[in-house]
């Protein structure tokens, strides 16, 4: 297990894990691990996917309100988030599958961090919420950017503003989650992945999520380009590993 600022990391098989590790509720810092660290654990090239989670009880309550009116200007409150939002757009990036296994609970920054993994993964009792605005503030970690895209726009308005509380299964009938699960949510994100990633090359899984990834963020002809190239990359390889040779 290796540790950085509030996370700790391992690696099970081909599966890494990193934990938001600061008990008992797993209170969130905009910058909760250092970002060379997460690059060098995560350009471990045998990774076929990789998990966020809790350590502990609770996935992650968030950033504590005397952390968030700790700040003295608005300078130093924009260079931290956007420290915190430099490492949630260099997770969203990964070429590896990342799922959230969320336990307890799923506040804040911990919900917007949730959002921002392409699987989540939670138990009966965890329950989600925004409660930002009760505070005087909105979500600061990509929520309000996030969260219309997967309840859309009118749901996205009455969850942030309202704060309301939202447990398991109605975090699944919104589509906010993909599965409730009995057994220990690790475990099944583990289980989950290896059954996605099974017998598929590394180049292949790398590959397919270099292309949604790009699907979301580049203009549709630029999107498609890069497809194609990926495509004539991987045929060529399998000729080479086929023939032993790459035409001419």
């Amino acid at each position: 297990m290796e540790t950085s600022k509030i996370s700790q990391w391992e690696v099970r098989e081909n599966i890494g894990i990193l934990y938001i590790h600061n008990p008992p509720q797993n209170y969130l810092k905009p910058e909760f691990v250092n970002l060379e660290d997460l690059k060098r654990w995560t350009q471990d090239s045998s990774l076929k996917g990789m998990i966020l989670t809790g350590k502990g009880r609770h996935f992650c309550a968030g950033m504590s309100t005397e952390k968030i009116f700790e700040f003295e200007d608005a300078s130093t409150v924009q260079e931290s988030f956007r420290k915190g939002k430099e490492i949630a757009e260099y997770l969203d990036q990964l070429p590896i599958p990342l799922v959230a296994a969320i336990q307890g609970v799923c506040l804040g920054a911990g919900f917007e961090l949730a959002l921002g993994c392409h699987i989540r993964v939670c138990s009966e009792k965890s329950v989600f919420s925004f409660p930002e605005t009760g505070w005087g503030v909105i979500p600061g970690f990509n929520g309000t950017i996030l969260l219309p895209k997967k309840v859309g726009i009118c749901n996205a308005i009455e969850l942030i503003l309202t704060g309301k509380m939202l447990s398991a299964q109605e975090a699944l009938d919104l589509n906010l989650v993909d599965y409730v699960v009995k057994e220990n949510v690790v475990d099944f994100a583990c289980n989950l992945l290896k059954t996605i990633t099974a017998d598929r090359p590394i180049e292949v899984i790398r590959s397919v999520m270099k292309s949604l990834y790009n699907e979301r963020t580049m203009p549709y002809e630029q999107a498609t380009e890069e497809e194609t190239k990926m495509v004539a990359k991987l045929v060529l390889e399998g000729i080479r590993v086929r023939y032993g040779k790459i035409p001419e």
